[in-house]
């Protein structure tokens, strides 16, 4: 999926804790697959994005690798561990170049990322484990410790800024919700920047996940332009 949030604030951030993961496998299965009625930018409007989940073992540890296809458009390729949900890699193409317009890839005391309309690209040293990149938060949002008023921290970087960020997740609300493919109690995920950097980005996006495990992604909502809008789940199936 795109990214989702844009800030006007250019910043550079020195990280020096590192905590652990924040969230939890829940029992996601080893295959999925979905659609999404998404909204990619006030240029394209709505599209249709297929995704593809599927568990695989590499060196005696277990990945999901997630495939995004946004329309004819973009084709998204994840990589996040089993047990945490982390990003490990994400790269993001464009489908009439077959180029990467951007990625992040992450080591073990490093991280690389790129994005190519920014002219960015950057080679940081760091030893920070809890890390979820945009493209994934559809996916690793689904273990957060589900509880009204419950809320966690991590790090995200941001390609438009080339820096990284300290965002925070809360469960503001249990909400009933219907889309194409069904009716969901929904657990209410409220995305915002932490600390003060929140001073300059305030805004908040919504995330949306069935109650019932394994908590699939329901629907996500921001605003643009003065108006909400709503990406939604069309089909789903393991």
């Amino acid at each position: 999926m795109k990214p989702i949030l844009f800030f006007t604030l250019f910043f550079s951030i020195t990280v020096y804790s590192f905590p652990q993961p924040v969230f939890k496998n829940p029992g996601i299965p080893d295959n999925e697959s979905f659609t999404i009625h998404e909204y990619l930018d006030t240029n394209t409007g709505y599209i249709t994005s297929r995704v593809n989940v599927s568990l695989v073992q590499q060196d005696n540890k277990k990945y999901y690798l997630i495939r995004v296809n946004e329309g004819d458009l973009f084709i998204n390729e994840i990589k996040v561990n089993y047990s945490d949900l982390t990003t490990i890699s994400e790269k993001r193409f464009d489908v009439k170049t077959k180029k990467a317009i951007q990625y992040f890839i992450r080591t073990n005391d490093s991280v690389r990322f790129y994005n190519k309309e920014k002219d960015v690209y950057k080679y940081i040293r760091t030893d920070e484990t809890n890390i979820y990149s945009p493209l994934a938060y559809y996916f690793s949002f689904r273990g957060f410790p589900f509880g009204i008023g419950n809320s966690v921290s991590f790090k995200t970087y941001m390609y438009a800024y080339g820096g990284v960020l300290t965002m925070k997740l809360k469960n503001v609300a249990i909400k009933k919700v219907t889309v194409k493919t069904d009716t969901y109690d929904c657990y209410v995920l409220e995305l915002s920047v932490g600390g003060w950097q929140s001073v300059f980005a305030p805004d908040k996006y919504y995330f949306y996940f069935s109650v019932k495990p394994p908590h699939i992604f329901v629907q996500y909502e921001e605003k643009v332009d003065g108006k909400w809008r709503a990406d939604e789940i069309t089909s789903y199936s393991q």
